[in-house]
């Protein structure tokens, strides 16, 4: 074994470590794959970066942009916010109406953006049906994967497959080549998320849910210490603040404001930020000698009365905030509002959450008045888990994205063109027209994902460049190739797919659609089969949430854990991989 051949495993040790720890940005990843590569001579210039200059990425980028495209005129929103009328109050068709409509939407655009817009619209949904989110979030992510399997377009991981089979002599994939397994695997996959979601996954509630509308309502108002209070050198916990629930939000010390615990020792001169029920306050006033407002116990209204409320706010999956600290993100500041518990994963974190680092899929629990709430939705930084994520629509120029896409459809359906080139065509199509401003269409392409990708094509590059990939066929086939060409397409597929679960569809195509290929090859049958593998294997990924994208962004709305992936997802994977190695043999002969 070679000096080259042992830095390509042990990076690729390290790779899936990262990816399964989760200690790391994922384009950070893919630059440190990139420059370790670089650094330890294992590839030169122009083959480290040739990741960025693969068709695949192009393409990838410019479906981005179209995707963006339709969200933007308003045509994923209106499909998601007219189901609840169709529904008519039934959960079991509002199930029904929504894995279709998902799955449908997610073959010809990429579906992270889709379920974006439905999680918003899921949550109103279920708040007026009275039942719990948590029933239809996993299926929907599940089903954005069923329907991307079906066409060319509809994940990002059968582009850079296609692309990788096209650079290795073997032609790129079709529009609708992947559709004849694919539809078998969608039907038995909704099939079985219609008879099994209800019954498996858990009524979950979020962070928010928990509190009534009456408790969102509260009065604000100032306790000042004055120089004759009793409780000047008591700890806040010793005071009737500790026994009541009438709750201190910050200390006013001079000028810092400051965060209180139950230890802090009261000053002459503080004043306290206390919020709660009017009458509580007014109790502990007459009781306890606090000196708030004169004029408080002579006329109510002139009590600060600030009505507030309760928001969930997600991190979107490009958001510019992933990576800072809940403390540094300056949320009192842009939007007015305060910080109160992070939910990551099914777990609430509502101590030390300062210095935690966003991720994408974090849900933030603030508090703040109800003007906050039209700020908070034009940012992009997150997403509103409240009613319809509302922006502004040009719903005039939706005749035109939906043309757009059409048209790239239709033609790399006949093979006028390239997809790559259609694609680029394709956003010059909506700048030109408007549909997308250039700041919109540089927004909406999801940079850390391309930079991932083109360092997973380095990786994959340095392990055919190396003889890594021949060895590893080697072992395969020493290990399993008396089983034949059928026996060894099934270890391979379910193998993809468990690489998938663990370092997400994008990089695990980029590393097993080479050794597909040279797998093949040294069977001495066609590479087709096992590269449709790859696709399948990558693009269903759904017994862990960090198998795929959308999956991470319905964790905390639905307020799931790990084991409810396993029990819902890995059934399904499962299935949806015997289909598979079933069908392929029958669509592409070995």
């Amino acid at each position: 074994m070679t000096f080259d051949i042992i830095v390509v495993f042990l990076i690729l040790v390290v790779v899936v470590v990262l990816f399964v720890t989760e200690r790391m940005r994922h384009d950070l990843i893919g630059l440190l794959v990139m420059v370790v590569l670089g650094l330890t001579g294992v590839l030169g210039p122009n083959d480290l970066l040739h990741g960025f200059s693969n068709r695949a990425v192009v393409t990838i980028g410019a479906m981005f942009v179209l995707s963006a495209a339709l969200t933007r005129t308003g045509t994923v929103a209106a499909l998601g916010g007219k189901l609840a009328g169709y529904s008519q109050g039934s959960p079991a068709r509002f199930l029904v109406y929504s894995l279709v409509v998902v799955c449908l939407m997610s073959a010809f655009i990429n579906n992270t953006p889709v379920v974006v817009v439905f999680i918003p619209a899921v949550l109103t949904v279920c708040t007026k049906m009275g039942v719990s989110p948590s029933k239809f979030l996993m299926p929907i992510s599940f089903a954005s994967m069923l329907g991307g399997s079906c066409t060319l377009i509809g994940t990002s991981s059968n582009i850079l497959v296609s692309s990788i089979s096209e650079d290795t002599g073997y032609g790129a994939i079709g529009m609708f080549e992947f559709s004849g397994v694919g539809i078998v695997i969608v039907v038995v996959g909704m099939v079985y998320l219609l008879l099994l979601s209800f019954k498996v996954l858990p009524e979950r509630i979020t962070i928010s849910s928990t509190i009534t509308a009456d408790s969102a309502k509260e009065y604000v108002t100032q306790v000042h210490i004055s120089e004759d209070s009793h409780l000047i050198g008591r700890t806040l916990g010793e005071t009737p603040f500790g026994k009541s629930r009438v709750s201190v939000v910050e200390l006013i010390r001079g000028d810092a404001i400051r965060r209180l615990d139950r230890k802090t020792v009261l000053q002459q001169g503080d004043i306290l930020l206390v919020r709660g029920d009017l009458n509580e306050i007014l109790e502990l006033d007459r009781q306890h000698e606090i000196s708030i407002t004169p004029e408080l116990t002579r006329q109510v209204g002139d009590v600060k009365r600030v009505e507030m409320t309760l928001f969930e706010l997600m991190i979107a999956p490009d958001s510019p905030l992933i990576g800072m600290t809940c403390r540094s993100v300056g949320i009192r500041e842009w939007f007015g509002v305060s910080i109160f518990a992070l939910q990551r994963k099914g777990k609430h974190h509502q101590k030390e959450i300062g210095d935690i680092e966003l991720r994408m899929g974090d849900i933030l629990l603030v508090r703040g008045p109800f003007e906050s709430v039209a700020r908070l939705r034009k940012s992009d930084s997150f997403i509103l888990l409240e009613g319809v994520h509302e922006e502004v629509q040009e719903r005039h120029k939706e005749p035109i994205a939906i043309a757009t896409i059409a048209t790239i459809v239709l033609l790399a359906a006949f093979g006028v063109y390239p997809i790559s080139v259609l694609a680029l065509g394709g956003v010059a199509t909506v700048m030109l027209t408007r549909v997308l401003s250039p700041r919109e269409v540089y927004q909406s392409i999801d940079w850390p994902v391309l930079v991932l990708i083109a360092g997973m094509i380095a990786l994959g590059e340095a392990m055919a460049n190396t003889g890594a990939l021949d060895l590893v066929a080697n072992q395969l086939i020493t290990g399993v190739g008396s089983l034949g060409p059928h026996g060894t397409l099934w270890i391979f597929y379910f193998l993809t797919a468990g690489l998938s679960l663990l370092i997400l569809n994008k990089p695990a195509a980029a590393l097993a659609t080479p050794l597909a290929v040279i797998l093949a090859l040294k069977l001495e049958v066609d590479p087709k089969p096992f590269i449709m593998a790859v696709a399948f294997a990558a693009s269903t990924a759904m017994a862990t949430p960090m198998g795929y994208q959308t999956n991470l962004l319905v964790y905390g709305p639905g307020g799931y854990n790990f084991r409810d992936f396993l029990k819902l997802g890995l059934p399904l994977n499962i299935l949806v991989g015997i289909i598979a190695c079933f069908l392929i043999p029958l669509f592409w002969n070995f």
